[in-house]
Parts: structure tokens; C-alpha cells; sequence
């Protein structure tokens, strides 16, 4: 067996192979929770993580484009007679062509309009993340796993020494102030979420109305005379943040990468220096 038909075996079984891997993963990404959820419940399927999924989604991907590229040039001549009429000339216009770059717009048009059927696949696909928010619940406010024990603590209202110690009863060790929601989860084999529940109980009346700020528009707070309505809004212009009366706190500190806490105890800062 000569050496370049070996070669043309392994390249069509790692195409196979890979496109196999592509698939599963895709499936897998297709099910997941939003990223939200996902990393505050430390969601795993069949022991995976979504991160995992994703990363051995894109370094599969990246396989099956080179090895794509290599079997293609193994079958160049084949390829190229799809392309050929009945006097054996290359033209762009033959049926087959068509048909398949027809069926390929139709797939990214129908992701971009989603249009029928594909509303109905995306349809299901948002159906399923919601089905795991209301499985496992959604952090009090954007990434609050990647802040700091001390800072989410202060956040929803509880005394970060009488947290911390909360964490101890339940065997749940704090390293240092420092530490994230999610490197103290790993350190103790858990999820942000498990460390939220366990100091929910003491959580203030001030806390969790500070939570639910991010889900409220500027002209909310203002109506709770919280905030200056136009003061804020000149704020936010000035800060890069195109506002207007019905911009969410949490999405303007998004844009500004401000946790929404943070973002309002600056525009109550306005309110408060009139």
C-alpha cells in the first residue's frame, strides 16, 4: 500500500472523527444553560462543563478545517467534475451548485430572520436555558461569581466577617478577603450558587432590594426618587453609555463594566450632591 493512499485513510477518518466531535459538542451547546447559570450552579452534563464544551468544540473545529482543506486537495479532480457541463467546460451555474449554495444562505438566512422552521429550532433552544434558570436560579446580579467574597457580600447586604463565618459552620473554608465566589467554590468542591444559599438566609431587607436594581430601568429608580433622572442620564452620556429613560442598570453597567451595585451607588452619589 503506497504511502499517499495511507495518508488519504487517516485524513478521511480524522475528518469523520472530528465532524463527529464538532456534532456532539454542538448538540451539547445547544442544551446548556445561559452562561449566567451556567457558571453560578456549575453546571456539568456527563461531567463536562459548558466552558469544556466550548473549548473542545473550537479546537475540534479548527481540526476539521485543516483537515478539510486536506481532503479537498486529495479530491480536487472529483470536485472539480461537479463543476463541469456535458462539453466538460466549468461553470458556476450548474444545478448542483445552485442547489447546494441555495441550501446553505437558506440555513444562515434562517438564523438571522428566524423565520420557519428555524424559529421553531431557536425557539426550542431559548425554551431549554430558561428551563435551567428556573432549575437552578440566576445570581443576584451579573458575574457575582467573579467578584470577591468580601465585595458580593457587601453587595447584598451582609457583614462579610459574619458571612465568612456563616462558611465555617458549614464547612466551607474563606482563604482571604480576595478570593472570587467561583475560587472559593473550587477550593471547596461546590458552586457560587451553594456558597449564595448558605449566607442567603441572613441576608438584609437592604441586600435584596440591591439585587433586584439591575433588572430596573433609570426611570424606575427615579420614580423611587433613588436617583436623579437627568443627572443620570447626562452621566451616562458623558461616560460613553448612549442612556435613555428605559436603559436597564444592569445594561448600562455592562457597557461601563460596573457591576450594577456600583453603577447606582454613583448615580445616588449625583442625586445626593445636588
Amino acid at each position: 500500500m503506497s504511502e499517499k493512499i495511507v495518508v488519504k485513510k487517516i485524513v478521511s477518518l480524522t475528518l469523520s472523527f472530528s465532524f463527529l466531535v464538532m456534532s456532539l459538542t454542538g448538540i451539547m451547546l445547544f442544551i446548556v444553560p445561559k452562561g449566567k447559570v451556567a457558571y453560578w450552579a456549575n453546571w456539568k452534563m456527563f461531567g463536562l462543563t459548558k466552558t469544556q464544551y466550548a473549548d473542545i468544540h473550537i479546537t475540534s473545529m479548527i481540526l476539521f478545517i485543516v483537515i478539510t482543506v486536506w481532503h479537498i486537495y486529495y479530491n480536487w479532480k472529483p470536485l472539480i467534475s461537479y463543476l463541469k457541463n456535458s462539453t466538460k467546460q466549468i461553470t458556476f451555474f450548474k444545478k448542483e451548485l445552485l442547489i447546494a449554495l441555495l441550501l446553505n444562505a437558506l440555513f444562515v438566512a434562517g438564523a438571522l430572520m428566524a423565520f420557519q422552521p428555524f424559529k421553531t429550532v431557536l425557539d426550542i433552544n431559548e425554551g431549554i436555558k430558561t428551563y435551567w434558570e428556573k432549575q437552578y436560579g440566576s445570581p443576584p446580579f451579573g458575574h457575582a461569581e467573579e467578584s470577591s467574597f468580601k465585595a458580593f457580600s457587601q453587595q447584598i447586604g451582609i457583614d462579610f466577617d459574619k458571612a465568612t463565618a456563616l462558611l465555617k459552620e458549614k464547612g466551607i473554608t474563606v482563604e482571604n478577603n480576595k478570593q472570587t465566589l467561583q475560587q472559593i467554590a473550587e477550593q471547596n468542591g461546590i458552586s457560587a450558587k451553594d456558597i449564595y444559599e448558605s449566607i442567603k438566609p441572613q441576608q438584609s431587607k437592604t441586600g435584596s432590594e440591591v439585587t433586584s436594581l439591575g433588572r430596573r430601568s433609570l426611570e424606575e429608580l427615579a420614580g423611587m426618587e433613588m436617583i436623579d433622572l437627568e443627572m443620570s442620564l447626562q452621566f451616562l452620556q458623558k461616560q460613553g453609555f448612549d442612556a435613555t429613560p428605559e436603559s436597564k442598570v444592569r445594561e448600562a453597567a455592562n457597557a461601563l463594566g460596573l457591576t450594577p451595585y456600583t453603577l447606582f451607588e454613583q448615580l445616588k452619589a449625583l442625586k445626593q450632591g445636588e
